[in-house]
């Protein structure tokens, strides 16, 4: 389980006349992320769900609140248990795709070639390939391919289908179902909420840094007969 108590983080800022100010990024966040499900973390630009996804991974220092991974604070001995997706390019200049996973391997032990293998094979690409001669929808791929053949208990994906077309990204949602193992947990942000909708388990509504709603996407389907759009434009997300 992930625990997120009461976590704060400020930016200084300055206006048009230089004059400093604080930012909210995350403003009093609290929530319970549980093992084994699927959850999504939405809200316009700028509503700090990379920084809260970059806050579970220890990649931002709070200004106040703590997170706890399976009861310990996030810190080195937290990493091999997740791994962080972010939505620009990872990889080594003039690698090959064989090179990357060669890399991976030696970071963690759970590396698993025949996922890594079958992931590959359906979507066409070769390991021999130099990763910078790829497309931006196959290194987009690449990336995602990696980060579920790891096998941690934790996977963070933010933004994980930009550049992946929409027919591969439906394709991509079904594995991910197929692939995830029953203790593990995905974290995703994302705008593509027409394919994930039907996959999610709970959802996390940011807005200016604050946590707007909290809620399980069956009980919001089946006690207030509503979709996870529905319910970001109930709390005026985008009004």
């Amino acid at each position: 389980m992930i625990e997120i108590k009461n976590v704060t983080k400020k930016y200084k800022k300055r206006t048009y006349t230089r004059k400093k100010y604080m930012q909210f990024a995350l403003d009093n966040v609290s929530a319970k992320i549980e093992d084994g499900k699927i959850i999504a973390i939405i809200g316009i630009n700028g509503s700090g769900k990379t920084t809260l996804l970059k806050a579970i991974a220890g990649f931002v220092r709070l200004d106040d609140g703590i997170i706890l991974i399976d009861g310990k604070r996030v810190s080195i001995k937290t990493y091999k248990d997740l791994i962080f997706v972010p939505d620009f390019d990872t990889h080594f200049r003039n690698y090959t795709v064989n090179d990357m996973i060669n890399f991976y391997k030696d970071f963690y032990p759970k590396w698993n070639d025949r996922k890594a293998d079958y992931m590959l094979e359906f979507f066409n690409i070769d390991k021999n390939e130099v990763v910078d001669y790829l497309s931006k929808g196959n290194i987009a791929k690449i990336k995602l391919v990696m980060s579920f053949a790891l096998d941690t208990k934790y996977i963070l994906l933010d933004e994980p289908f930009n550049g992946i077309d929409i027919f591969k990204r439906e394709e991509f949602v079904s594995m991910m179902s197929k692939y995830m193992k029953e203790d593990q947990t995905i974290i995703i942000t994302t705008h593509e909420l027409s394919e994930i909708e039907h996959l999610v388990d709970d959802v996390l509504i940011l807005n200016d840094g604050r946590l707007m709603a909290n809620f399980t996407a069956e009980d919001l389907r089946t006690n207030e007969g509503k979709s996870i759009v529905d319910k970001m434009r109930e709390v005026s997300i985008y009004e």
